[in-house]
């Protein structure tokens, strides 16, 4: 487990803790309201400590909640409360079989303020192309642009991205109509600029497709349509405060193994933005 990871866990533990000790601390009360809890004894939080299907990547991963508030009358839990200084995860409820209600809508995203690593959402091409029905405007945003040693490397991106620089060329040159050069025999400086122009043209465009379609951004930010209830995030706990989640300001990225064949499109926050 690396530095970030072992932190960002540590953070959800805490934060389990605190609440479950002070749920009926003022700072609490907007969220317990809009999760429509009436009665706060009976409420506990809980950390997400399982990994559940994805209808969006088709597999089992992790869920886009950290936490999520569950009711219990369970004669046990206080018991296991303190045995546990007040932590409670899945783990624990399932060994301890005690019986309970998860709160739909009630899950936070935990993380830290400070990390560099925290990514809002990464999406290989199939996932990419549930989300925006298309695997071009993911490939033009991973394209090689920065060395003319690497641009060589572009076909097997495109390949990756189960497309090819002739559909991408077709699909944006009215739009880009520097492409059409692509087609030719040409120096390579000029080709990495080219390739540069598509990058940033496609990098903005889908900046631009998720900024004007709330379903995408509920996707993106809030998991909602992809996990089952509790897993989505409705929340986000920062700064020792809880939030209504509904936008990120995020910049567009691509993962970190392109030269390794593994190609995603990433989303992480802006500096200073979250």
């Amino acid at each position: 487990m690396n530095r970030s990871t072992y932190i960002g866990n540590s953070a959800e533990i805490e934060f389990v803790k605190l609440f479950n000790k002070k749920k009926t601390d003022k700072k609490y009360e907007f969220y317990l309201v809009r999760c429509n809890v009436t009665n706060v004894k009976d409420c506990y939080m809980v950390r997400v400590s399982s990994q559940q299907y994805s209808k969006l990547s088709k597999r089992v991963v992790m869920t886009r909640a950290d936490t999520f508030l569950i009711y219990s009358t369970d004669k046990m839990i206080n018991g296991i409360l303190i045995e546990n200084d007040f932590y409670l995860d899945e783990d624990i409820l399932t060994n301890n079989k005690i019986k309970y209600e998860s709160i739909v809508k009630s899950g936070i995203s935990i993380k830290m303020t400070d990390s560099d690593s925290f990514q809002i959402i990464k999406l290989t091409p199939d996932s990419f192309n549930a989300i925006f029905g298309e695997y071009e405007l993911g490939a033009g945003a991973s394209v090689f642009c920065l060395r003319q040693n690497e641009i060589s490397k572009n076909t097997a991106v495109f390949a990756g991205w189960k497309t090819s620089k002739k559909a991408i060329i077709k699909k944006y040159c009215n739009e880009l109509p520097e492409l059409i050069l692509l087609n030719d025999d040409i120096d390579v400086s000029l080709e990495m600029g080219i390739y540069q122009k598509l990058k940033t043209f496609s990098n903005n465009k889908i900046k631009s497709m998720i900024d004007g379609n709330k379903r995408i951004q509920e996707i993106i930010f809030n998991g909602y349509y992809i996990y089952e209830e509790p897993y989505s995030a409705t929340y986000f706990y920062k700064g020792n405060e809880i939030e209504k989640l509904d936008y990120i300001p995020f910049v567009v990225t691509t993962g970190s193994g392109r030269s390794h064949g593994d190609f995603t499109i990433v989303l992480k926050p802006q500096l200073n933005t979250i």
